[in-house]
């Protein structure tokens, strides 16, 4: 009998046979790397071209990248009003952010594990892994280590990636690209305060040398924001527990430093973010309504990179660097069920990193070859959990380890109008041994300024320090586990219909093995389950000559059990985005309208409520810039309609969902001396 996934791949072969059948009869002089040239001079510069650098490591055009792309630019950020890189991703289609009170969970075309720590989503900054070592965590939130008012781009590739980037490569590559100095021009400061008692400042410095070249930046940011009031949870409704309400537990702090300096082939850059968060939800068994129980992030890196030219063909990448990442958590728990009092419990750990990468890219005839590797070394893979009065450890893990990865790319031109692109890497884990994983894409531009995409990948997860080694019941940790594995077939559709006019229509197919999940009887990680992910994303997008434009996304799709047939909790079925930017005053005063709908998702299993409901989220950003030489403002009403809605809780959490805050209000100013 014929699998579903051999059905996929079926029909991804026939598409593909009907391409190569199709190749005689291309227009000519059509060419995928020069459709500019090809259009009307009238049109020249009215299609934009983006160019991504994540999909393939070097750079080209999106329509050439062997993936479904999208692009997010600081214009954006700015025009709607992103506070966060979870802001931005929730308004990507086929994309949705979650959350807990704690952090912010990222799911991708349908899948997303309550409380995962976006393990399986690859988030980098220039290139360098933000990944923790301990808990593989791809953190989005305030944790996030670069102020959003500091990105260039944000480039996100769908699909597995781990032909180029090996582990957590998995559904999908976040690259955050910094602003270079010259785009600060002298000083910068900026000041925001909004609803929940939130306050943030940012002092960004930069400078370019005339006669070197040479640039510097040098950026500080300060957040603070007293959270939600009071927060009423009926799960904990008695008079000890305050009637079910959290007064002032909902805080949060974050500091973050950025430092980057450019000086022809060299870039050295540095950065440290410091997150301290009150947890209102009581997780985990904590007392309710406590004011100890609160969690710690800090994450920082310096990062040292060669990038040379030696001509027009070859191209040379040295990169080298140190992480530093720290995590840790107070809990307050009942230790005297007579008196009441609640000792307090810690969870420490520290992550330490050092690396280094080396890559070449050599252009040849009709070749772009890519081959580099990489090698890290985990000097700290702590993490320890003691109570603090009478001091005893509970649980405890010591490690160190290391991991390399070595890889290879050809981008091949059959034809003017017909690439083949080929990547594979071997990646080596002294934990858990090899894997090796390809990708293939063919890219075809049967018609102008349309592309159709054709692609297969695989990519694994390596298990992470706390799944293999660290005690969670009386049961030991199972340091067995295999690396987690997808396969994936896909195609992509995008074609401009006029100049302003452009749609995309991708179909997918995820399967995968050895899913790594906690069993709640003996709770320890198992490899128990394996998942299939379909659907479809469809995207329509029209800019006007005056400045409007908009966009509207959809996505269906369907994450289930591939063994039971039922679908994954935290997974919606249908997602739709709508975003509408307008110019009141062209070039000064814009607003910019979005509007976010989650279909309704299953909550955990064992849970009384079955589901979270669906929802619709609409937010409104105004802003004005060069009205007054060197300020810009903005203001920005989030859940403009006050929307009531929630997120399926964790494991950790007594709550079946936890609930959102509704409507918030932000006043921006900036000012560039």
């Amino acid at each position: 009998m014929m699998t579903n996934s051999h059905r996929v791949w079926s029909a991804v072969v026939a598409l593909g046979l009907c391409a190569a059948s199709a190749w005689g009869a291309e227009a000519p002089g059509v060419s995928l790397t020069n459709l500019a040239e090809q259009l009307p001079l009238e049109d020249l510069g009215k299609i934009p071209i983006e160019q991504v650098s994540t999909a393939s490591r070097f750079t080209q055009k999106a329509s050439e990248a062997p993936a479904s792309v999208t692009i997010v630019t600081s214009d954006e950020i700015k025009q709607f009003g992103y506070r966060t890189l979870a802001d931005i991703l929730a308004g990507v289609n086929g994309l949705y952010v979650s959350g807990d009170r704690s952090y912010s969970y990222l799911g991708v075309r349908g899948f997303s594990r309550p409380a995962d720590y976006n393990s399986r989503v690859l988030i980098m900054v220039d290139g360098h892994r933000i990944n923790d070592n301990i808990f593989e965590g791809g953190y989005i939130g305030r944790e996030f280590i670069l102020d959003v008012d500091l990105i260039e781009r944000v480039e996100i590739v769908r699909g597995p990636s781990s032909s180029l980037y090996g582990s957590s490569a998995f559904f999908a590559v976040v690259n955050v690209i910094s602003k270079r100095a010259a785009a600060v021009k002298n000083v910068e400061v900026s000041a925001e305060a909004g609803s929940l008692g939130t306050v943030k400042g940012r002092v960004t410095v930069g400078g370019v040398c005339t006669n070197t070249g040479a640039e510097a930046l040098l950026s500080g940011t300060r957040y603070r924001s007293r959270g939600a009031g009071r927060l009423y949870y009926p799960e904990f409704d008695t008079p000890e527990n305050n009637n079910g309400i959290a007064a002032l537990r909902d805080g949060e702090r974050a500091d973050q430093l950025f430092g980057s300096l450019r000086c022809r082939d060299l870039t050295a850059s540095a950065a440290y973010v410091t997150r301290d968060k009150d947890i209102p939800t009581a997780s985990w068994g904590t007392q309710f309504n406590d004011a100890r129980y609160h969690t710690m992030d800090s994450h920082g890196y310096v990062d040292l990179k060669v990038d040379h030219k030696f001509d027009a063909q070859t191209e040379l990448m040295v990169r080298g660097y140190y992480d530093e990442i720290r995590y840790g958590a107070d809990y307050p728990l009942l230790v005297d069920e007579e008196s009441g009092v609640a000792g307090l419990n810690r969870d420490d750990s520290v992550g330490r990193i050092v690396g280094g990468e080396v890559q070449v890219t050599r252009r040849w005839n009709q070749h772009t070859f890519t081959v580099g590797g990489e090698l890290r070394r985990h000097l700290n893979q702590d993490l320890e959990n003691f109570d603090l009065e009478p001091y005893h450890m509970d649980a405890q893990t010591v490690h160190d380890s290391y991991d390399g990865g070595l890889y290879a790319q050809d981008e091949i031109m059959l034809r003017t109008n017909l690439l083949l692109n080929v990547g594979l890497r071997y990646d080596y884990y002294e934990s858990c041994g090899s894997t090796v994983n390809p990708r293939f894409g063919l890219i075809w531009g049967p018609w102008d300024q349309g592309t159709l995409k054709l692609l297969y990948g695989q990519a694994f997860r390596a298990p992470n320090v706390y799944e293999q080694y660290y005690p969670l019941g009386d049961n030991p940790p199972n340091d067995d586990l295999k690396p987690e594995r997808i396969q994936t077939y896909e195609a992509i559709f995008e074609q401009h219909l006029t100049k302003n006019l452009r749609v995309s229509v991708a179909g997918y197919f995820y399967h995968i093995d050895d899913l790594i999940s906690l069993d709640p009887d003996t709770l320890v990680f198992q490899n128990l389950n394996r998942v299939n992910t379909r659907g479809v994303e469809a995207e329509a997008e029209w800019r006007h000559a005056n400045g409007v434009r908009t966009r509207l996304g959809y996505a269906v799709q369907r994450a289930e059990d591939a063994d039971t047939g039922e679908r994954l909790s935290n997974s919606p079925e249908q997602l739709a985005k709508f975003h509408l930017l307008v110019p009141l005053v062209p070039e000064r005063v814009f607003t910019g309208l979005e509007i976010l709908y989650t279909g309704q998702v299953n909550t955990l299993p064992d849970r009384a409520t079955p589901h979270a409901d669906s929802y619709w989220i609409a937010n409104l950003t105004l802003l004005g810039q060069k009205l007054t030489p060197g300020l810009e403002w903005s203001v920005g009403l989030y859940d403009l309609l006050n929307s009531s809605y929630a997120f399926p809780a964790g494991a950790g959490n007594t709550q079946d969902v936890i609930y959102q805050d509704g409507r918030t209000l932000r006043v921006k100013v900036t000012y560039r001396f």
